[in-house]
């Protein structure tokens, strides 16, 4: 029974992914440890590696919350916390700010992209940098190479659960009348919707946990809060690199009541990234 809600969690993720925002329109929905992704970093201009390499040591020394640009374009400096604090990370005060990503499609990629970036590299990427296409591209191009390989690969979910391919993709293509060649041969392309399935086989390629909030309203109505619906590869890939944390809303949240905004179950449809603080305000 633990096993089926957890793959239940899974699959309705997959179809709660991306959506019109800014006025994008989204396309229909339909292994290896990715080394070049974590290369890639954004800005303009060419700068020697003993630089980069320098730029990116002191970005890591830093505090998450001190990493933060206010001014990249869709970010909003509001410091969400968890419901319940230290459920998802024991030990640790979750707080985010939450990073809009584009809603073309991509919007899963993109917001694991967006949390690798800052993570991995100390830095806070803006929703439009020109590297997010090659490491969007790079993540999508993963999680189908890990989806396709083995059928038989046995995947960690979260705590001591775990699911073979086979059953997860079956599952997720059943939702959309298609066989399992078909669903993974659509999710290769560019601006179809990815969801549970992915952030699995992501999870478990990259050997680093992926965990999926979803807003819920506090102090009667008039914040938000972030409720932990998925602690994917936790605690399995715990010790193997920093979790990324991202969110499942709708294409109005944040910029809507708390009272308004629609959670995956409920017509949201988007992803967005979260940027962690660790228990601290902006200054």
């Amino acid at each position: 029974e633990a096993m089926r809600n957890v793959l239940l969690v899974a699959v309705a993720i997959a179809s709660a992914c991306a959506s019109k925002i800014f006025g994008s329109k989204v396309a229909s929905r339909t292994t290896e440890v990715l080394h070049p992704l974590l290369q890639i970093r954004g800005g303009g201009g060419t700068e020697s590696s003993s630089l980069q390499s320098g730029i990116k040591r002191k970005r890591l020394n830093e505090e998450p919350a001190d990493r933060i640009v206010r001014t990249r374009r869709g970010f909003f400096p509001k410091v969400l916390s968890e419901q319940e604090p230290q459920t998802s990370s024991p030990g640790e005060n979750s707080t985010f700010c939450v990073q809009q990503v584009q809603g073309t499609g991509d919007c899963l990629f993109h917001s694991i992209a967006i949390g690798m970036a800052f993570a991995d590299e100390g830095t806070h990427l803006d929703m439009y940098d020109s590297s997010l296409v090659q490491r969007v591209r790079a993540l999508r191009d993963l999680a189908v190479d890990t989806l396709t390989a083995d059928g038989n690969l046995s995947l960690h979910l979260e705590g001591e659960e775990r699911i073979a391919v086979h059953e997860l993709v079956a599952a997720a293509a059943e939702q959309y009348s298609m066989s399992a060649e078909q669903y993974c041969s659509s999710m290769r392309q560019k601006g179809v919707w990815g969801g549970g399935p992915e952030i699995l086989a992501l999870v478990n390629a990259l050997r680093r946990p992926i965990h999926v909030f979803e807003p819920v309203a506090a102090c009667n109505g008039t914040s938000f809060q972030l409720q932990l619906c998925g602690a994917f590869g936790s605690p399995c890939y715990d010790s193997c690199g920093d979790r990324v944390c991202i969110i499942a809303a709708d294409d109005k949240f944040p910029e809507c009541k708390p009272t308004e905004v629609k959670r995956h179950g409920e017509g949201g449809n988007h992803f967005l990234a979260l940027l962690p603080t660790c228990g601290r305000e902006l200054t």
